[in-house]
């Protein structure tokens, strides 16, 4: 990296953060090429959207410097930095009925002033964006319309309309299906490689990692623990000791990489109780926890489609599913299978997955297990408005959910062993 020192673009140097007592960046130094997409991986909490927010100048670090092209940070004014830097934030609220155009015409706002207007030259720049992100179709829809993985690539459109030579991507295929993550990454590698910028991506799938990223940052509390290539960085010792995880890293039978699989690890006390767990998620929301939960527990899951990065987790480690067609709304007879699975189970947990029409009735069999007096869990963040897809019909149905179950936040996961070890293991001590 030194020989390239110069053309460095984005650097940080000792970057320390913290609030309310708790250090979470402890002295994190990261530099960024041209034409690199360095992925970012961790577990929650490891900082690494703190990380994001600081080199974007959202956060100011409490120690530390950050020069973006030699220049202090500090010292660039945010019209300066947002010239510099295009972001794509984990989440984004959108409450106006924007057009999409309007929106991605929003990242020509560093360059417009009551002195210049926007041109035909900025309008040319919104279109490329947005033809480059496959939004340009539903260029005069409300934003408020659109899916939330629609409005994902929405933002990205928005943040290349600034045309960067850094992009900051905070989990920018959190609400996309895995043929819209693999659209979206290998569009942000394309552009990578084209213009020669520099991306920061956190991303929570070493997989998609390995596939797509030249580097990887690897974090754990606040801390860079390793990085360097993939295959260096991804090793069954590094994931293990990062994510408390038993995989197996193989070479990719197709591509020059590696792949990873996850290993059942059982847990003598927990599986010794032969609990049922049934899992209701989609879009990738439920990745986590079943692989954590497999470890300990006899696990099932539905409804979830096919091409779903969920339904693909569920067949790599096994676990017994109903699936659904690729993009379709589930049917009166897998709804049926799911409520049988849930007869079956002890405990019921839900992700924080998005919800439409199509899916509703994954909402509706969650509500069922709460009838048949499962122990039900629920993960609550982000908030059921931003995921409610259905006129509010879910968020009414996710409330009252709620009153009757037990409420986790995501970066409270790592519980749900212990609560069904507590609460359903008791039942069963007893019984």
């Amino acid at each position: 990296m030194q020989e390239n020192y110069s053309k460095i673009l984005i650097e940080a140097f000792g970057i320390k953060f913290g609030y309310q007592g708790r250090d979470v960046l402890k002295g994190v130094t990261i530099s960024l090429l041209p034409g690199e997409l360095v992925g970012l991986l961790g577990p929650n909490g490891a900082g690494k959207s703190t990380l994001i927010k600081i080199l974007s100048k959202v956060l100011k670090p409490i120690a530390g410097d950050v020069y973006i092209e030699g220049k202090e940070l500090e010292e660039l004014s945010f019209r300066e930095v947002a010239k510099r830097i295009g972001v794509v934030p984990q989440e984004t609220t959108l409450d106006y009925s924007f057009t999409v155009y309007d929106v991605v015409m929003m990242g020509r706002n560093p360059y417009v002033s009551r002195f210049r207007g926007e041109t035909g030259s900025d309008e040319d720049i919104v279109r490329e964006a947005m033809r480059l992100t496959n939004t340009i179709d539903f260029a005069d829809r409300p934003i408020t319309e659109l899916s939330g993985g629609e409005k994902q690539r929405v933002i990205l459109a928005r943040a290349l309309a600034q045309q960067p030579k850094i992009l900051l991507l905070d989990e920018p295929t959190s609400h996309l299906d895995i043929s819209y993550q693999i659209e979206m990454l290998d569009l942000i590698k394309r552009l990578v490689k084209e213009k020669g910028i520099s991306v920061l991506s956190a991303l929570h799938d070493p997989n998609l990692a390995s596939q797509f990223c030249d580097k990887i940052i690897l974090m754990k509390d606040g801390t860079i623990y390793d990085f360097g290539p993939p295959r260096d960085v991804l090793t069954s010792a590094n994931l293990k000791e990062v994510f408390n995880i038993d995989v197996i890293v193989r070479q990719h039978p197709v591509y020059d990489g590696i792949y990873i699989l996850p290993l059942s690890r059982s847990s003598g006390g927990y599986r010794d109780l032969d609990i049922k767990v049934h899992i209701i998620c989609g879009g990738g929301t439920g990745a986590k926890i079943l692989y954590l939960l497999h470890r300990y527990f006899d696990l099932s899951c539905g409804v979830v489609n096919l091409l779903d990065s969920d339904a693909d987790v569920c067949n790599e480690l096994g676990i017994p599913a109903v699936f659904e067609a690729p993009f379709s709304p589930i049917s009166d007879e897998n709804y049926q299978k799911n409520l049988n699975m849930i007869d079956r189970s002890d405990v019921v947990v839900i992700s924080s997955l998005p919800f439409g029409k199509g899916n509703l009735a994954n909402l509706k069999s969650f509500g069922y297990a709460i009838e048949k007096g499962k122990l039900t869990i629920m993960i609550d963040d982000p908030p059921i408005e931003d995921r409610d897809f259905t006129d509010k019909e879910a968020t009414c149905l996710w409330n009252s959910s709620r009153e009757k179950s037990i409420v986790l936040r995501s970066n409270e996961i790592e519980k749900i062993p212990e609560i069904i070890y507590e609460r359903a293991g008791a039942i069963k001590t007893r019984g």
